[in-house]
């Protein structure tokens, strides 16, 4: 019996510190092009044709004083290709991501898991698409004392503690030319930036950590008060 109610308070505690707020990025104007023939993503600016180029996708908002970049970088020596029938992205499917106001920031890999339609019809009524995958934190700026900006962006991105983010890139009302239509057709509709949403991952919620241990302590009582009778 304890043993079980300790592992379901730990579950429950467990699903909390994982399950942080979710950080919503804006600002971008870059595209991703899909083709619908042989299902490939492209992710970057529509100027990113050569195999020779780095594509960038990315965008900047305002952030406390300050005015925070993000960006998706990804080698166009070959396209992202999806596999509808296992349902999994294959070829290359990362690259790296970045972020700062200027003076705070933090750089990593990102890789690229799967996309599926999001089910919200756009003004055409066709479905946007969801690209979702997994940012991991390989290295941390972080100015120090002097400047003014630095708690807006710990809080915002939920720092020092985050080592990873899931994200979902939501992008929608493909165009041909001036034309719409749904994103996965020939060839190469352009997808608008619809929302960048970044979950991180394995920072605890504020006064979880305080709850849970004020749990741990309850249950033991109980248990003590019951062993008692």
């Amino acid at each position: 019996m304890r043993a079980f109610t300790y592992a379901v308070l730990l579950t429950a505690l467990g699903s909390r510190v994982m399950n942080a707020n979710t950080i919503g990025l804006t600002g971008s104007s870059d595209v991703v092009a899909f083709d619908g023939v042989d299902f490939v993503i492209t992710m970057g600016s529509a100027s990113c044709v050569t195999p020779t180029e780095i594509c960038t996708y990315g965008g900047s908002q305002p952030l406390g004083s300050g005015t925070l970049s993000w960006n998706f970088q990804t080698p166009n020596t070959e396209s992202i290709t999806y596999d509808p029938f296992l349902g999994t992205v294959v070829g290359p499917t990362g690259g790296t991501f970045s972020v700062s106001d200027g003076v705070d920031g933090f750089a990593g890999t990102y890789s690229l898991s799967q996309w599926t339609y999001d089910g919200v019809p756009d003004t055409s009524g066709d479905d946007g698409i969801d690209l979702i995958g997994q940012i991991t934190v390989t290295n941390l700026t972080l100015a120090g004392g002097e400047d003014p900006n630095q708690a807006a962006f710990e809080s915002f991105f939920s720092l020092p503690a985050s080592a990873s983010y899931a994200f979902t890139l939501d992008v929608g009302d493909c165009t041909r030319g001036f034309k719409s239509g749904q994103c996965i057709t020939p060839t190469d509709p352009s997808a608008s930036f619809i929302s960048l949403s970044l979950t991180p991952q394995g920072t605890p919620e504020p006064g979880t950590l305080g709850l849970g241990v004020a749990g741990l302590l309850a249950v033991a009582g109980l248990r003590r008060r019951l062993s008692n009778k």
